[in-house]
């Protein structure tokens, strides 16, 4: 009986799955469009490939960031044929025959023929490639076909060398070290000194013109926001209802946590969550796991992350007081397939009337809303409210108010019809609109001020081996440092080239001159100064030189590989088939997470 039980959930799961038009595009790279039935043999071969190598069965994780890792596959196959047929690099007949006789291919070595006492004999090998004209044709196109791509890596990767005297220079700069005090005169710590609103009013008045902006847009928008509809979500949680009560009917949980759970975190362990104390949970989690009895099956409760079915396990007092172990099983509410499309097609819907009607009086005839961007320039490549997009920035001021552009499709899906609203010529950023960010500057000017008048105080009436006692007395905030090389981050203070200056020019026991930086103020003393043992980096001289030409070639070629990806026509459409979330997030429902 549990077993028909727990195999009805299995199947009602496969129910769940939505059905996809075979010819729908789920991607295009440059002219190649991949269907969605195409799409899933290549990810079918990829799957089976990666779960024997694994030797283990693929989780909803795994899968998930492997259909982002073979996209990206299918990406890089088209950036490195398009590089070999510009002639990046040219292959011969000869050496790709030298290669298959250096690194003969694993399918190769298991021609029976080829085998002597079981094992592959080279032997044979070469006399075949000698004796048989078609076998070494075949051969060669059959190592060419990858070999192609390693010799394309190679060529690029020896474009750049790095310099003995490069390496050495670094190799001095992390070996040359101090420790040092600093004391830091930071004016924020002057919390009893705060702007008033009408400070802050008298600070943009006297700075207006740093609140100017000039030849600025806006858009009228109206967004499509991607979220499951009142059916999709009354669709999971009939299936949640129906799952919940196989459960309690005798379907194995953690069988059916393994198959059907979407949180990455606890699923491939059988939805088991282990112990937690309150305040770990998000609170709907919370409160159904510490008052379900231990052994028992919670009714589905729905928090931001989704359904869950909690089964509480066990109950024990902690450290922190009462704790329980609790399983469960996660599943998603998600906008379905016709959702999306309804998304789709609505917003294509609008966008089409807005080419006759205007998106203002189109919008109202489909009784839509308009909301209004933020100002945006030129130079801008995010535009509030909106996202990041070049191309809508550059049409902004390439065409008249009222032009309607092409629909922005958002990286998490949402879908924005646009029509540029304003130009602005002049523009000054209002008050009110950014009150709390000027009053914030005017109190740290305010600050910046008092404590001025503090450093100048202190300097002038102490001496150097009063410092650090006075900086403490009056709660100046005084940083120890010590193996400290330059260009490295110094606690609450960061990196300024001025302080590691004053470092490594100043000797052991000596304070600095004073350090004035735009609203900060240091004094620096040197207590040791470590230099680099010259003896040490002639004993690892090679093994760093042949480090550093790794590093350097790797990221050369990563450099290329991006700047050719940047240039490439890509249409992503898989998230409308496929949850990659959960492999990109691959959270537990924790607090935070």
């Amino acid at each position: 009986m549990k077993r028909f039980l727990i195999l009805a959930a299995l199947c009602l799961s496969l129910l769940w799955a939505q059905k996809h038009d075979p010819k729908a595009t789920v991607g295009k790279i440059e002219n190649k469009t991949y269907t969605y039935r195409e799409y899933e043999k290549i990810l079918g071969n990829y799957f089976n490939y990666h779960s024997k190598q694994r030797g283990k069965a693929l989780t909803a994780e795994d899968k998930a960031k492997l259909n982002d890792q073979c996209w990206e596959e299918l990406i890089a196959r088209q950036i490195y044929d398009k590089a070999i047929k510009a002639g990046k690099v040219r292959i011969t007949d000869t050496e790709v025959l030298k290669e298959a006789k250096r690194n003969p291919p694993a399918d190769v070595k298991a021609i029976k023929d080829l085998q002597q006492n079981g094992k592959f004999s080279k032997k044979l090998f070469e006399q075949a490639l000698n004796e048989n004209q078609k076998f070494r044709k075949d051969i060669i196109e059959y190592v060419k076909a990858t070999y192609k791509y390693s010799k394309l890596l190679k060529t690029i990767r020896g474009e750049v060398d790095v310099s003995v005297d490069s390496v050495k220079g670094e190799w001095m700069k992390q070996h040359d070290t101090v420790d040092a005090q600093i004391i830091y005169f930071d004016p924020g710590k002057l919390v009893k000194y705060k702007a008033t609103e009408e400070e802050a009013l008298d600070f943009y008045n006297a700075r207006k013109e740093e609140y100017r902006k000039d030849n600025c847009r806006r858009y009228h928008y109206v967004k499509f926001t991607k979220a499951p509809s009142v059916e999709d979500s009354l669709a999971v949680k009939a299936q949640v209802d129906s799952l919940y009560q196989a459960l309690l009917a005798g379907a194995d949980f953690a069988k059916a946590a393994e198959e059907l759970s979407q949180d990455p975190g606890s699923g491939s362990k059988g939805g088991d969550l282990g112990w937690f104390a309150r305040g770990r949970m998000v609170p709907e989690f919370e409160n159904t796991a510490f008052s379900t009895p231990v052994g028992q099956i919670a009714p589905p409760v729905l928090s931001r992350f989704g359904w869950h079915i909690i089964k509480t396990t066990d109950r024990r007092e902690g450290d922190s007081g009462e704790e329980v172990a609790a399983s469960h099983i996660l599943i998603r509410v998600e906008p379905s397939a016709a959702t999306l499309q309804a998304m789709k097609a609505n917003s294509a819907k609008l966008h089409n009337l807005a080419k006759e009607l205007g998106l203002e009086q189109a919008a109202e005839n489909q009784g839509l809303s308009v909301e209004e961007t933020t100002v945006f320039q030129e130079t801008d490549t995010y535009i509030r409210n909106i996202g990041r997009d070049e191309n809508l920035v550059k049409f902004a001021f390439a065409n008249p108010v009222g032009s309607l552009a092409e629909p922005f499709f958002s990286p998490n899906g949402d879908i924005y019809v646009l029509a540029v609203s304003a130009e602005l010529p002049v523009y000054y950023t209002p008050f009110e609109d950014q009150k709390v960010s000027i009053q914030n500057q005017a109190t740290k000017s305010k600050q910046g001020y008092y404590m001025d008048a503090y450093v100048k105080n202190f300097i002038a009436n102490l001496n150097e081996d009063q410092y650090l006692e006075f900086a403490r007395r009056d709660s100046i905030m005084v940083v120890e440092i010590s193996d400290h090389r330059k260009g490295d981050m110094i606690s609450s203070i960061g990196r300024l080239e001025s302080i590691d200056t004053a470092l490594f020019s100043t000797p052991e026991g000596s304070f600095a001159q004073l350090i004035s930086e735009p609203g900060r103020w240091f004094l620096v003393k040197v207590t040791k100064r470590s230099l680099p043992d010259l003896a040490v980096w002639e004993k690892e001289k090679a093994g760093l030189i042949k480090q550093a030409r790794e590093d350097f070639q790797t990221k050369h070629l990563n450099d290329w590989y991006f700047k050719e990806r940047q240039k490439l026509s890509i249409t992503d459409n898989r998230s409308d088939f496929y949850d990659l979330s959960i492999g990109r997030q691959a959270q537990q429902i924790r607090l935070g997470g």
